[in-house]
């Protein structure tokens, strides 16, 4: 019997160390297969247990890895290391209550292991509790002065309050410890902050150095790329992030959302998804999601996705004015109303909200004009300052707001940068016309409203020069890159007139609808040459703004205050400016010479 006992331990001990010389080597599953083999002999050996443990943790199957550390501990309750571990899964699941309560116990049963309050720092932070964590990255370092890691978090706990100090501390310790790649990571970070881009560049390939398998440098790196625009770059930087660590989210969501805006939308999809199952509730990822099957013309899937992303955050203002979007195009107006209604009362100052209702306003009043009219008002009631708010319950009424600035200056703001896309599924024949009209013109054309420049790129020769006087200067960094223009002036198209007379020809493509009273613009041109497109009006009066937003004129009205002005060789073209709803929009271009 003493002999069998021998044996016995013998195999045990051979088959551990076996097992540990597997797990060591990262081969895990024949490492586990050992471990459960030794358990069908003693099922209650805590080491095995806690070994146990370990691999399911670094498998990532945490739930299973709780379940094996407490097992351990029914057999061992006073093993700090064991309560560590059971904590660490905790951490890794989420749980941090949980993870918090055991990281405690372990210090409580060895006060002296420095990691237990390193980690306890670092949930405190997560929880909201920055002064204690502070404490235990302190007590931390004071157990063992080499110890980096508790220093480094408790620099870079500064951060967010105090970021200069956080970057002093943080550079001290990169003298101090120049092999401590967690320093490194946090100076990237805060010189990101700080917009110190050659600085994070130099501390980034520091942390690589030090930290080759580091999937949080990689994503680091990534986001200098993309600060680049070096997108491919981010890519590869990305996908080692996630080959290092499939279950980092950064490196998912980044390759996500890099994907989408190119279009690949199977890439893009696969991590969508691996973020959902990770985080279900994660609004990010649900309306990153959602725009991406929006871009891929997967509507009633967006939709689920911007509704799932509402019910997560109901006071988030994007998902809101996206969701409304997509139903405003299946017709659901009066629902998307109240999206964008609730979006603007969560983020008053987003002007894209404010342009999406005006829009959405006008085609429900298509629909019902009365209805369309009281929301209106009531819109106006609620914000009397808000810009397209006055603008719209002015054109539902058919009433004269004259130059509306401000209007006019936050509306072609926020079309700059998709504008020609938009003008050219309309059919906008605006810039082509005018062009044909005004021929070769020679001298100095003043181009107002010039917008993006497709009206200058029209009329430019070798033989011109052409200054654009626009309101909106988003509307004029897209102009300038054109290289069309010899000076660009952001200003109100009759206030340049007042202050300037050094020209020859005034070209106006599609600014009369944005004005309406053209008396004034037209006697500010009256010893110069003009031409001009107007909205044609089948109604009475002079001008009226429309229920599109827009002015239009009569073009008797036109015609008359070109010959009060001294315009002479008056000729006119009509023509469809554009199409709006399958219908064509008529319009008139007018070329006036001067009679001196």
């Amino acid at each position: 019997m003493k002999n069998l006992r021998k044996k016995l331990k013998m195999s045990y001990e051979t088959l551990f160390q076996n097992a540990l010389h597997l797990h060591e080597s990262g081969r895990l599953d024949e490492a586990e297969a050992v471990y459960r083999q030794i358990l069908q002999t003693t099922a209650d050996q805590p080491d095995v247990l806690n070994l146990l443990g370990l691999v399911a943790q670094a498998k990532g199957a945490q739930d299973e890895a709780c379940r094996l550390f407490m097992r351990a501990l029914k057999v061992r309750p006073d093993n700090a290391v064991y309560y560590y571990n059971l904590a660490f899964s905790y951490k890794l699941n989420g749980h941090l209550s949980e993870a918090l309560e055991n990281f405690r116990k372990a210090a409580q049963i060895n006060p002296q292991i420095k990691e237990t309050y390193n980690e306890i720092g670092l949930l405190l932070q997560q929880l909201g509790n920055m002064a204690e964590a502070r404490l235990n990255w302190e007590y931390a370092a004071q157990l063992d002065a080499s110890y980096a890691e508790a220093k480094a978090n408790l620099a870079m706990s500064y951060g967010g309050e105090n970021i200069a100090k956080a970057q002093e501390d943080l550079e001290t310790l990169a003298a101090a410890f120049p092999a401590e790649g967690r320093v490194f990571y946090y100076l990237t970070d805060v010189y990101m902050q700080r917009g110190l881009w050659q600085e994070a560049w130099s501390s980034a390939a520091k942390a690589k150095e030090l930290a080759p398998t580091s999937d949080e440098v990689r994503v680091q790196l990534a986001l200098l790329c993309c600060h680049e625009k070096q997108f491919d770059n981010a890519k590869i930087y990305y996908a080692k992030a996630e080959l290092l660590n499939p279950r980092n989210l950064a490196a998912l969501s980044g390759l996500a959302d890099i994907y989408s805006r190119e279009g690949n939308f199977d890439e893009a999809e696969k991590r969508y998804r691996r973020l959902l199952e990770l985080q279900p509730k994660n609004f990010e990822f649900h309306h990153n999601y959602a725009e991406m099957l929006q871009r891929a013309g997967r509507l009633s899937e967006a939709l689920e996705e911007y509704r799932a992303a509402v019910l997560i955050s109901p006071q988030a203002a994007e998902p809101s004015n996206n969701l409304a979007l997509i139903l405003r195009g299946l017709g659901e107006y009066e629902e998307a109303l109240g999206l964008l209604f609730n979006a603007l009362a969560h983020q008053t100052d987003m002007e894209e909200i404010s342009v999406n209702l005006s829009e959405t306003l006008i085609m429900f009043a298509r629909q019902n004009l009365p209805e369309a009219q009281k929301i209106a008002d009531n819109w106006l009631k609620s914000y009397p300052e808000n810009a397209f708010a006055k603008h719209t319950a002015a054109a539902l009424k058919g009433e004269n707001i004259g130059n509306h600035q401000i209007y006019s200056e936050k509306l072609f703001d926020h079309f700059a940068d998709n504008y020609e896309h938009v003008v050219q599924t309309l059919g906008y024949a605006v810039p082509l016309v005018m062009g044909r009209i005004a021929g070769s013109l020679e001298g100095t054309i003043v181009d107002l409203g010039c917008g993006t420049g497709l009206v200058g790129a029209a009329l430019k020769t070798p033989r011109n020069q052409i200054i654009g006087v626009d309101l909106s200067q988003k509307m004029l960094d897209v102009a300038a890159q054109k290289k069309v223009y010899a000076q660009l002036v952001k200003s109100d198209a009759l206030d340049y007139l007042r202050r300037n007379q050094n020209f020859d020809w005034v070209v106006a493509g599609d600014v009369a609808g944005y004005i309406g009273a053209l008396d004034e613009l037209i006697k500010s041109i009256r010893n110069k040459n003009i031409i001009i497109s107007v909205e044609v009006s089948d109604k009475a009066a002079d001008y009226a703004l429309n229920l599109n937003g827009r002015y239009q004129h009569r073009p008797e009205y036109v015609e008359k205050l070109l010959r009060q002005n001294g315009f002479s060789a008056i000729t006119q073209e009509r023509f469809v400016m554009r199409f709006e709803n399958g219908e064509p929009v008529n319009g008139i271009v007018f070329k006036g010479e001067h009679d001196g």
